[in-house]
C-alpha cells in the first residue's frame, strides 16, 4: 500500500469503529464520483481497509477525468481488484452497464479551481449538470441509495444571533450575488436529488459539509487553517489576513470518513445532515492554537484586512449544529482540534 494510504489508515484508527456499517455493505458494488478528491481519497482508503480486515468484498467504480494522474498519486488503487476506474467527465460520462447498490456523489469544482478564480457559471453548471447526470445513472443502475455531499454555504447568510445553524433553518444564498455560484449550485443539486429519487424510487441523503482539517488538506489556497499550518511549519511568521474575529469549526478528516459511511448506510432518506464540528473557534484563536501546538516561538502578524473577515461564507459564524447526526447516527467529534493539528503536521513531516 502506498505511503499516502498507509498514513491515512493510521489516522482512521483514531475514530469510532464503523465495522458494522462496512459489514452491512458486504459484497456490494458502489459508484463514486469525486473519488480522487480529498473526501474520496479518505473514503476509498477506508473501504480498502475494510475489505482487507473484515472480508467485506466491496467493489468500487470511481469516475475520474484522468485515470493516469489518479494512479500516480494512489498506485495501490490500480493494484487492488476491488477498484475500477472509469474515465469520464461527471457532466457527460458514458453509463457503465454494471449495477450498483449505492452511489456516493462527491464530485464538485476543486478547491484549487475556486482559488484560481473559476468562472461562476462554469462552477454552477458543473454542479447542476453533473448531479443530474449521476442521478439519471442512479435510475438505470439499480441504486437503492444515493449520498450527495453538499455544503454549509447552501444556507446562505444567517442571523448574527444564530451561532450554530441547524438543518431546519430555511435560509438561502443571495440570488443576485454571482459569487454565490457554489451555494446556488449545491441547492439546485439537492433539489435534483429529491426529484430523481421520487422518479426512480431510490433513497437519498444529503451531507451539508462545513470545514475540515487533516492530511491532504491544501495549505496554499483559501483555507485559513491550512495557511496557518503552512506558516507554522515553513515560514517565519503566522499571518492572519483579517482581524481574526470570524468563528469557524473543523472536523478531522478521519472523523469525516466515518460520518460519510454512516450517512451512506444509515442516513435517513430525504434528509439533510450537517457534517462538521460544532466546536467553534475564532480565526485569531486558531492562529494561536496552531502556533502554540506546532511552532511555539513563531510570531503572529494580524493584518486586519476587512475583506478576509467574512470570506465566502457571508457571515462571521460558519459553524453547524450537529445534534441530528448525534441523535440519529451516533456520530460525534472524536478528534480534538489540537490533536488534528498534530496529526496533520506529523503527516507532512513524514
Amino acid at each position: 500500500m502506498s505511503t499516502y494510504n498507509h498514513n491515512l489508515l493510521s489516522e482512521l484508527t483514531t475514530a469510532e469503529s464503523s465495522d458494522a456499517r462496512w459489514l452491512a455493505m458486504r459484497g456490494e458494488s458502489i459508484f463514486i464520483t469525486g473519488g480522487s478528491g480529498l473526501f474520496g481519497r479518505w473514503f476509498v482508503t477506508a473501504l480498502l481497509d475494510a475489505n482487507h480486515r473484515l472480508g467485506t468484498d466491496i467493489k468500487a467504480t470511481i469516475l475520474t477525468r484522468d485515470p493516469e494522474a489518479f494512479l500516480l498519486n494512489a498506485p495501490d488503487y490500480y493494484q487492488d481488484s476491488a477498484i475500477t476506474l472509469l474515465q469520464g467527465n461527471v457532466q457527460d460520462f458514458t453509463f457503465p452497464t454494471t449495477n450498483y447498490s449505492r452511489i456516493m456523489h462527491m464530485a464538485t469544482t476543486s478547491a484549487h479551481e475556486t482559488f484560481a478564480g473559476e468562472d461562476p457559471l462554469a462552477k454552477f453548471h458543473m454542479l447542476v449538470h453533473g448531479t443530474e447526470r449521476v442521478l439519471q445513472f442512479a435510475g438505470t443502475c439499480g441504486a437503492k441509495k444515493v449520498l450527495f455531499t453538499s455544503s454549509g454555504v447552501a444556507y446562505g447568510p444567517y442571523p448574527d444571533e444564530m451561532q450554530r445553524v441547524s438543518e431546519s433553518y430555511q435560509g438561502a444564498p443571495i440570488s443576485t450575488d454571482s459569487a454565490s455560484a457554489l451555494a446556488q449550485g449545491k441547492r439546485a443539486a439537492e433539489f435534483l436529488c429529491s426529484y430523481y429519487a421520487q422518479k426512480y424510487q431510490f433513497d437519498y441523503s444529503v451531507a451539508r459539509c462545513f470545514s475540515f482539517v487533516g492530511p491532504g488538506l491544501p495549505l496554499d489556497i483559501h483555507y485559513a487553517i491550512g495557511n496557518f499550518i503552512r506558516n507554522a511549519l515553513y515560514s517565519e511568521v503566522i499571518t492572519v489576513k483579517g482581524d481574526g474575529s470570524p468563528m469557524r469549526s473543523y472536523l478531522h478528516l478521519a472523523d469525516l470518513t466515518h460520518w460519510l459511511l454512516a450517512l451512506l448506510v444509515d442516513g435517513r432518506s430525504e434528509t439533510l445532515y450537517n457534517v462538521g464540528s460544532d466546536q467553534a473557534v475564532s480565526i485569531l484563536d486558531l492562529a494561536h492554537l496552531v502556533r502554540d501546538t506546532l511552532a511555539p516561538n513563531k510570531e503572529i502578524a494580524v493584518l486586519g484586512n476587512s475583506d478576509h473577515n467574512i470570506g465566502n461564507f457571508g457571515r462571521n459564524w460558519y459553524v453547524p449544529d450537529i445534534n441530528r447526526a448525534r441523535a440519529e447516527l451516533n456520530l460525534d467529534v472524536w478528534t480534538p482540534l489540537q490533536s488534528a493539528l498534530v496529526k496533520t503536521a506529523n503527516y507532512l513531516n513524514q
